[in-house]
């Protein structure tokens, strides 16, 4: 009987320890999928601002939270336990260029080669690097508390960095613009050419109206929009 009587409420204080435990656990591990959080929707962040200046030529400063105020959604406003603020500034997004990489160049043996490439946008292309941080919450020091979670001023940094200026269209317009506004890729030839045809086709024209001919198209781009080259078809696939 002294035995048992010793053993009164060690069960109460082992399941009460246990939970302290497990209590800690649950804690811990809110605060870590918090901070999981906050760094993948940083990294989102960082690649939908690097992809809005490669593609649409968005200005660093105009980029905002992520170029498209990713990062002001209602669900990106992280809270700790106690309702406070989980970063302590808030997110911050930069755009930086590392530079032109060293290399030879696409025609470089080809005299008229550099000029070309700067019309059609191909060569020296710029590496930007888009970059999205943020710190948690700092506090007094250390006190053993499940809350120090919530003060250890840790700082979360991703970053994107994309190739722009290389050339890529944002699509078929893009493209027809880019290759209509290159007097050496195709402005000098085009305009010699469509001279040379009018000069012809006003000579002609009494001779084409009798047969109903229409009237040539100087359009040389429109028409082909959309349309994919032989070479580049493949015929299994539909569009």
């Amino acid at each position: 009987m002294a035995i048992e009587r010793k053993q009164t409420g060690q069960a109460l204080a082992e399941a009460l320890t246990v939970l302290g435990v497990l209590g800690s656990l649950w804690v811990g591990i809110a605060w870590l999928g918090r901070l999981q959080d906050v760094g993948m929707q940083l990294a989102h962040a960082s690649r939908r601002a690097a992809f809005a200046h490669a593609h649409q030529g968005m200005a660093p400063e105009a980029l905002g939270s992520g170029g498209d105020g990713h990062l002001d959604a209602p669900g990106h406003r992280w809270k700790t336990r106690r309702g406070a603020d989980f970063l302590a500034d808030g997110t911050h997004l930069t755009l930086e260029s590392t530079g032109f990489p060293v290399g030879p160049q696409p025609g470089d043996p080809v005299a008229g080669a550099a000029a070309l490439r700067r019309e059609w946008r191909l060569g020296d292309p710029a590496v930007w690097r888009a970059v999205a941080q943020a710190a948690t919450a700092t506090g007094p020091a250390a006190t053993g508390a499940v809350h120090d979670f919530d003060r250890l001023g840790l700082s979360l940094r991703r970053h994107t960095a994309i190739l722009s200026g290389d050339g890529a269209a944002a699509g078929d317009a893009d493209a027809q613009f880019i290759l209509a506004d290159s007097p050496r890729g195709w402005g000098n030839a085009a305009a010699a050419s469509r001279a040379a045809g009018q000069a012809v086709a006003s000579r002609l024209r009494g001779i084409d109206a009798a047969w109903g001919r229409a009237l040539p198209d100087w359009d040389w781009i429109g028409p082909w929009t959309g349309s994919v080259p032989r070479p580049h078809l493949q015929v299994w696939r539909k569009p």
